[in-house]
């Protein structure tokens, strides 16, 4: 019996044991396999994260670059600017050229010398004179470095710079030599400026701006300037060549690897995790397969839980990028109903910019000109932007469709590992990390879309530079702390001045720059840039009881007044702003001259218009209409005068353009329409029979609904019949858009109030339109009778207007009769009233009795007691 039993407890021993090597197996396999997935997703994260680094580094050098090359023309203008001071002749005295030298030394410190070169080489004049009287009358001909490119600078009549070299007053700088030229086109001298690389550089390169880079800047082997932070790794170096005169310059950017720790795990943290998942899958595996050998595999096979998103799909169309098609799962991720797809473009479906600092809408435009010329498939990083408004970072495959020529498919695939990080570093590179505002490299970037968007609709635009004056000496009285939280506030105040479709940006330090766009005019600029003093000008509290007032300049140039290339734009808007820095309190100043003087006349006449209409300080005269048979009176046109604060009449010209402009027309009309209808009224109450009364409106009001409900409003309060209210409506108003007019026209018909067409004959009046349109008169435009008097009777046209405007059971007003001699024209053409200077001025309404009387005396009724 127990021989029996041997091989059972044997088999059961093998069995026992034969499970424990399975066990192991599996155990072993999941180790190893999770061993090999944590070194390839360690690898993967080691990648992405030198990827990201060197892009962030690539597009923090392209941002420098531009700065360098920015600040070194800055200073190579102001030298041309300055050498346009002496077209007229050399300066004569020592003291003549200091007294414009020296202040040009005080606003830019990086020029250490500006001396004056005469065309034989010799130095005559030096600024600053303390540390440069050695060089006064030294020989530049013989000069190794400076005597080549003085020479060039001479032939080609245009700005030249030398190599780096080391400067005498200590540090590496460079020379300029930019030639005097006298307005017949002689060379009168040459300016010399001696710039210093360092100080010049330091205003726009700074620590706080390069957080987590190391910056270096140079001329082939010689460093120029050098900002070393924590990014010492030569694999994530990215250089930037830029040209300086003619040099050539490199710009060097290390990305420090901790920058993309703060923002994704490290490919340290990768293996950590890895190992730790590794050993506890692991132990659950040999657990799960000692018990339960056979459920092992289905086990394993659950492991992998969905960590992204499906793949989305849609089609678009080659030539413009809109929707065309795309799966129900895609359609669902943006929240999209087949009938927007008509309105929506690809890159409407991604944040503005992409990771890499590249617009959506020009990236797009991009790769759809590369499958236009030939290319099978293109792949690229892709950042999508949810329905809920989360930036999706993707893998994007577009190629052409296969089923429609004129389509293009693409394919979504979600890169969980660069999510996490793709929104810091882009924030990072296009954003100052201080105030939350967009940096220079943001700001350039959309300086040339707002520009490319106002040449495509030619629309007016403004940039507009904010220096704040005193901000050193409040650094150096309240600290950096209080420094920069008075930054912050400017930030905030600058964003709640402007709309939100402007920009806001923050150069460096102190200075900051909006971007105005859609204006319809330049008072527009004038508006924002007032706002921005106004705001600037309040306290602003340092603790305790102490105050800080800001003193600020605001520069501001007009896109396509002042220039066209998005450069220059910005370049006279700081020219500008350096112009504004000359007054003692806080202003701004527009980058031509003549048109702050404008400016400023136009907002005072508006603030003096508004201060107007609140105290009524307007008055309406009346011009008489006669009959030309009988010199009947038919009528008045009531004309608005404005008595001004100096006590002159303002005729509506010098003001109602302004009133129109700034909504002040439509109270103001109400209140025309109320005293016409009192002075009808008065009329009436007096014993005179009224007359018509015209009133001229502009196109604004003819379109708008409150100018009939006023009419009736105050003809109903008065009791007088609307009859005697005429709307006088000029012949390019009704023009603009003739069925909209002709719908206007019918309103104020059915209300009974008289219409005059005005102005006939200055525009293009169509025929069918001026049978259709419901008016009584047509006031002939003054063009007409004045051509007529040089003219043969038989050729005037004058004659065949009339009778046309007759044939259509119209009247005929001619308007300005001065002269005897219009005068018998207009009679012998069988007008029908007449309305001048001839016939009677206009009048006070305290004077038009006598003339109703004087029209009608057996009609007035006797006095009352």
């Amino acid at each position: 019996m127990e021989d029996d039993n041997r091989p059972t407890e044997e088999t059961a021993t093998e069995r026992k044991t034969g499970i424990r090597k399975q066990a192991l197996l599996a155990s072993f396999m999941t180790a190893v396999l999770l061993a090999l997935a944590t070194f390839l997703l360690w690898s993967n994260a080691l990648q992405n994260r030198d990827t990201m680094l060197l892009s962030s580094a690539r597009i923090m050098s392209l941002s420098i670059a531009r700065q360098v090359k920015q600040i070194v023309d800055n200073n190579l203008h102001v030298l041309e600017t300055f050498a346009d001071n002496w077209q007229d002749g050399a300066p004569t005295e020592e003291r003549e050229y200091l007294s414009l030298a020296t202040p040009l030394q005080a606003r830019f410190p990086a020029l250490q010398a500006v001396n004056w070169v005469t065309p034989n080489y010799i130095i005559m004049y030096v600024a600053p004179i303390k540390g440069n009287v050695p060089a006064m009358g030294a020989d530049l001909k013989r000069h190794p470095l400076a005597g080549p490119v003085l020479d060039i600078a001479l032939d080609q009549r245009r700005t030249q710079i030398t190599p780096t070299l080391e400067l005498l007053q200590g540090g590496r700088g460079f020379a300029v030599y930019t030639p005097v030229l006298s307005r017949d086109g002689q060379i009168v001298g040459v300016i010399n400026g001696v710039v210093r690389i360092r100080t010049m550089l330091t205003s726009v390169i700074d620590d706080e701006g390069i957080i987590g880079y190391s910056v270096r800047v140079r001329e082939g082997d010689t460093v120029l300037f050098d900002l070393q932070g924590e990014g010492d790794d030569p694999r994530l170096e990215q250089t930037t060549i830029v040209d300086i005169a003619g040099r050539q310059w490199q710009v060097d950017v290390t990305a420090d690897p901790a920058l993309a720790n703060q923002a994704m795990f490290s490919p340290e943290m990768v293996l950590f995790i890895g190992a730790v998942i590794t050993i506890i899958m692991t132990i659950v595996v040999f657990i799960l397969a000692n018990r339960q050998p056979r459920s092992s595999g289905r086990i394993i096979h659950h492991m992998r839980a969905p960590d992204d998103i499906s793949d989305l799909s849609l089609a678009i169309t080659r030539l413009d990028g809109h929707l065309k098609s795309m799966t129900p799962e895609t359609a669902d991720f943006f929240d999209l109903r087949e009938e927007d797809y008509g309105f929506i473009r690809f890159y409407n479906l991604a944040p503005e910019f992409q990771s890499d600092g590249t617009a959506s809408r020009r990236a797009q435009e991009k790769m759809l000109l590369a499958l236009s010329r030939g290319d099978e498939e293109i792949r690229r990083e892709w950042v999508v932007r949810s329905a809920e408004g989360v930036h999706v970072v993707c893998d994007l495959s577009m190629r052409p469709s296969v089923n429609h020529d004129d389509c293009v498919d693409i394919t979504l695939h979600h890169n969980p590992a660069a999510n996490a990080s793709v929104n810091r570093l882009r924030y990072l590179a296009t954003h100052d990390p201080m105030t939350g505002l967009p940096n220079r490299a943001l700001f350039d970037d959309r300086l040339n879309q707002a520009v490319a968007h106002a040449k495509r609709y030619e629309k007016l635009l403004a940039v507009l530079v904010v220096d704040i004056d005193n901000f050193r000496a409040i650094n150096d009285r309240f600290g950096s702390d209080i420094g920069d939280e008075t930054l912050r506030t400017v930030s905030g105040r600058l964003r709640a001045t402007v709309r939100e479709k402007d920009t806001c940006a923050r150069f460096s330090g102190d200075m900051f720059a909006v971007i105005a766009t859609d204006l319809s005019e330049a008072e527009g600029a004038a508006l924002v840039a007032e706002r921005i003093v106004e705001a600037m000008s309040q306290p602003i509290q340092a603790g305790g009881n102490d105050e800080i007032r800001l003193h600020v300049s605001v520069g501001v140039a007009l896109y396509p007044n002042d220039a066209r290339a998005p450069s220059q734009l910005l370049a006279n808007a700081d020219a500008a702003m350096y112009r504004a820095q000359k007054s003692a309190e806080s202003s701004y100043c527009f980058f031509v001259e003549t048109m702050n003087s404008v400016m400023h006349a136009r907002l005072s006449m508006e603030t003096q218009l508004r201060r107007a209409v609140d105290e009524k300080r307007f008055v309406l005269e009346f011009q008489p209409r006669y009959r030309t048979s009988d010199r009947t009176l038919t009528g008045f046109e009531a004309l608005l005068r404005w008595i001004d604060e100096s006590g002159k009449r303002r005729l509506p010209p010098d003001f109602i353009a302004v009133a129109d402009r700034t909504g002040l027309l439509s109270p103001l009309g109400r209140w025309i329409i109320e005293t016409v209808c009192k002075q009808i009224a008065q009329w009436r109450d007096d014993g005179y029979i009224p007359v018509p009364v015209a009133l001229n409106v502009s196109s604004r009001q003819f379109i708008q609904a409150d100018l009939l409900k006023s009419i009736v409003e105050f003809t109903k309060a008065y009791e007088i019949d609307p009859a005697m209210i005429e709307i006088e409506v000029s012949e390019e108003i009704a023009m603009r858009d003739p069925e909209r007019a002709l719908g206007q026209f019918y309103r104020f018909a059915e209300a009974g109030i008289g219409l005059t067409l005005d102005h006939f004959a200055a525009a293009n009046t169509s025929l069918r339109y001026l049978k259709r349109f419901p008016v009584q008169r047509i006031k002939l435009s003054k063009a007409l009778f004045n051509i007529a008097l040089d003219e043969q009777p038989e050729n005037s046209i004058l004659q065949p207007a009339i009778r046309l405007c007759k044939s259509l059971n119209r009247k005929v007003v001619a308007v300005g009769v001065e002269t005897e001699d219009q005068l018998a024209v207009l009679q012998s053409a069988d007008c029908d009233e007449l309305q001048g200077f001839l016939l009677s001025p206009p009048v006070d309404a305290i004077e038009t009795p006598a003339l109703l009387s004087h029209q009608n005396p057996a009609d007035k009724s006797p006095a009352r007691s």
